[in-house]
């Protein structure tokens, strides 16, 4: 076998690449192979310290060569291998391509190109879980029963027609657009805003849940908000409030002791519903609100006149809620007592015989309009003492509130009236 000559030619067709063997101290052998080939910009070199990578270099580089890629040639093995790398990162896009996005992408966002894409990412709705509406609001309505809150029962109409009419929809897909139109079936701006405070609320609490992008304004929240005009105060007279005191003494008891709280004590709707009879004294005439309006006052302790107290010992049953409870999903909760009493007073009318012998009811009572009991019972009571910060106190408003919308509507004389009724004075 002959000896190999120093140094050794590559060669395919007119293309040569030189491998020089030369000594190397540093090198573990004590030798480095050296490539040498003609370039684009004259004599190009490599160093190896492997005879046989050496070799595998020096023949691709002579195929690059022959192949008229000079460029090419002038690449190392490790250049290659990252060429290799990044095309496979690129998954098929053209590697300038790519580069020029890049590009363009860290020039718009200042270098902070990762940063961007993940807050991209948070609101376009990749990093969130899809749920319906349905499932929304059926997860919305358990967490806040099982948190005590009566939002099932209170506004089930609400919920019930957003199921129906939005129920099938993925809930990071409805807009603001659609939502608007939603709303628009309810012409009276004071009931469209209550049903938009209900949407708000499951879209905000969708967006905690990670139903929704955490990094952005809802679509429930870019809603129009309808324009409600000043607040009519509805409130009744003191005839109307005897004979109400009277008819359901006598023909709907259950309901009386709620009636005597909203009437007699001014609590809210919601405050009536869950006040208990323990809470209330009445030797010491007075009573605790058992569970108050968050965001208010109403924590509070409320004095209870002589005629309330005589109106609730009426009531035989003292202990629990004072409302009368209904089953809800195994669980016992007051039912809306303050709503069945207007709805029993509005259908309740008196036969009155036509003259061709017929029997025609008449309306027992004139309308109650909303929230009238509370309402009647701060401007009486406000009318009848002329004290509206003890008012207010008492009420859970606050004076500002009571000042603006309860003064000047009843007499003095009507105002004591109200607070005076003895139980049996009939209507």
């Amino acid at each position: 076998m002959s000896a190999v000559r120093w140094p050794r030619v590559i060669s395919v067709g007119n293309a040569k690449v030189k491998i020089y063997r030369n000594a190397e101290p540093t090198n573990a052998k004590g030798v480095a192979y050296i490539l040498a080939w003609k370039g684009t910009e004259g004599r190009q070199r490599q160093k190896f310290s492997s005879e046989a990578d050496a070799l595998a270099e020096a023949r691709v580089k002579c195929a690059q060569i022959h192949a008229g890629r000079i460029e090419g040639a002038e690449m190392t093995r490790g250049d290659r291998d990252e060429l290799q790398a990044a095309r496979t990162l690129t998954q098929g896009t053209p590697l300038l391509s790519v580069l020029a996005e890049w590009a363009k992408a860290k020039q718009l966002t200042a270098g902070n190109v990762i940063a961007a894409c993940e807050a991209w990412a948070a609101r376009t709705g990749t990093a969130h879980k899809r749920v319906t509406v349905k499932n929304a609001v059926t997860d919305f309505l358990k967490a806040k029963t099982a948190a005590g809150k009566n939002v099932a029962i209170d506004h089930a109409d609400s919920f019930k027609r957003m199921n129906a009419d939005l129920g099938d929809l993925f809930i990071d897909s409805v807009s603001s657009r659609q939502l608007d139109t939603w709303l628009s079936q309810w012409d009276h701006p004071v009931t469209r805003n209550t049903n938009r405070k209900r949407i708000v609320s499951v879209w905000r609490w969708s967006q905690r849940k990670g139903y929704l992008p955490r990094d952005a304004r809802t679509e429930a929240e870019m809603t129009d908000t309808a324009h409600e005009p000043p607040p009519i105060i509805g409130i009744i007279s003191v005839q109307t409030w005897t004979a109400l005191l009277s008819y359901f003494s006598k023909e709907h008891p259950q309901l009386l002791a709620a009636l005597v709280l909203a009437g007699f004590c001014g609590l809210r709707r919601s405050e009536v519903h869950a006040q208990t009879w323990e809470d209330i004294s009445l030797d010491r005439k007075n009573l605790r609100v058992t569970s108050g309006k968050r965001g208010t006052p109403a924590r509070r302790m409320v004095p209870i006149c002589d005629a309330a107290i005589a109106w609730f010992r009426l009531c035989k049953k003292r202990k629990g809620f004072v409302c009368p409870t209904v089953s809800y999903k195994g669980q016992i909760k007051p039912s809306l007592a303050v709503d069945g009493i207007r709805r029993i007073a509005k259908e309740s009318t008196i036969p009155v015989e036509q003259p061709a012998g017929k029997i025609q009811g008449q309306p027992r009572f004139p309308a109650l309009p909303e929230n009238c009991f509370r309402h009647s019972y701060i401007s009486h009571r406000v009318a009848g003492t002329g004290d509206i910060a003890r008012v207010s106190l008492d009420a859970g408003n606050s004076p500002k509130e009571v000042n603006r919308h309860y003064r000047e509507l009843v007499s003095e004389e009507d105002g004591k009236a109200w607070f005076l009724i003895p139980v049996g004075n009939g209507a």
